[in-house]
């Protein structure tokens, strides 16, 4: 099996130390997305925020791991994306052809046994938690800095994942996971969405699209779960352990919410409707 992995580097500033949950270390960082260097697939899903001030949003990156811990984030066709005007479409958007994650530090060391990772897709169920084996697998590999593309290849389709043993049809989900079988617990720095450092700097609560961005999440935001998470080592923990902003100190996360891991899939759609407007309408429709 052949994988391509296409790094962009970005421009971006350090800005503060602070301590996440689940006693992992973390960095804010200023970042801008890669408009311009999306692919020709038909469609995207993501549910990390992007917060514009004015052209750039805050980030926050983890690092800490053990050996053998897994992060995920796992996505279901058909939702509405975060910073995305279009909607996937649930009956013909079943292929899977890349899929995006941010790292803050790449590999900058010349051990490569030091800071590798292993990707994996799998059916999942509404909680995130894998259905079956792994349908696509990659690595070990070297994340570098910044966006990271990794082409799925060939590409997969997911259409067995719209039907899930034991609980009712759904639209396709499918989890994305990176283990961690380097030596190395500073590598890769995972990025995820960051609601403090945006605030602090004055930015308005707002994303790129028609969905606004809410917190503290998931209590009052789009969707009744998290989508990203730590499952610790051999899936200790499923449903996945959320991140919490890393300023916020509180036990349950009031003071700003939980955050999403900066991933994101690219799909492509087969027949006449491949991609859905998401206008205003339809959105609140959707959540009335």
């Amino acid at each position: 099996m052949r994988n391509t992995l296409i790094a962009f580097t970005v421009v971006f500033a350090v800005i503060v130390s602070a301590c996440p949950a689940l006693s992992f270390d973390g960095r804010a960082y200023q970042i801008r997305e890669d408009f311009g260097m999306e692919s020709l697939e038909d469609c995207y899903l993501n549910y990390y925020y992007y917060i514009p001030c004015p052209t750039y949003s805050w980030f926050w990156s983890f690092e800490g791991w053990e050996q053998d811990d897994i992060v995920g984030a796992f996505f279901q066709v058909g939702d509405i994306s975060m910073a995305t005007g279009t909607a996937c479409d649930p009956d013909e958007c079943h292929t899977l052809d890349m899929f995006r994650v941010l790292d803050f530090t790449g590999y900058g060391i010349p051990y490569p046994s030091h800071h590798e990772v292993e990707f994996d897709i799998y059916c999942c169920d509404e909680y995130g938690c894998p259905v079956g084996p792994s349908l696509w697998s990659m690595g070990p590999w070297k994340t570098g800095f910044g966006w990271n593309y990794i082409s799925v290849d060939p590409p997969l389709s997911i259409c067995d994942c719209s039907v899930i043993p034991g609980g009712e049809p759904s639209a396709p989900r499918v989890l994305i996971t990176a283990k961690h079988v380097g030596r190395h617990h500073f590598y890769p720095e995972w990025g995820t969405d960051n609601v403090s450092s945006n605030l602090e700097a004055g930015c308005e609560m707002h994303d790129i699209s028609c969905l606004s961005s809410i917190y503290p999440r998931p209590y009052n935001s789009y969707y009744t779960t998290m989508h990203s998470g730590f499952y610790g080592q051999d899936f200790t923990y499923c449903p996945p352990q959320w991140f919490k902003d890393g300023r916020d100190t509180t036990p349950d996360a009031t003071d700003y919410g939980y955050i999403e891991l900066a991933w994101r899939i690219y799909l492509t759609c087969y027949g006449p409707s491949e991609t859905e407007p998401a206008t205003w309408g339809n959105i609140k429709s959707m959540y009335r």
